[in-house]
């Protein structure tokens, strides 16, 4: 498989919220897919699924207190970052298949 340089565009999928989730793993889940099995990469996707977990009980806890953002503003930071870099490593397994 040869890839162009000039046609490899990264679009990095990012949440705002929990329900978010569910649309980005399955895009994940899809071009992890196509990079064949590695265990390391299902490992991180578990590990960004538990990160998801958490936020969503931040969420709830934070539409209870009456605070919206800036409670989980860090967290969904987190698991931005912790979502870029498993595109990338995708990417990169992608590549090296």
């Amino acid at each position: 498989m040869t890839l162009n340089p000039s046609c490899v565009i990264l679009l990095f999928m990012n949440i705002e919220h929990a329900l978010d989730w569910q649309d980005v793993s399955s895009k994940l889940r899809t071009e992890m897919s196509a990079a064949g099995y590695n265990p390391d990469l299902n490992k991180m996707l578990r590990n960004i699924e538990s990160m998801v977990t958490e936020l969503s009980k931040l969420e709830v806890y934070a539409r209870r207190i009456g605070h919206s953002t800036h409670i989980t503003k860090n967290k969904v930071e987190e698991i931005n970052k912790a979502i870029k870099h498993l595109e990338q490593l995708t990417l990169m397994a992608k590549l090296m298949r």
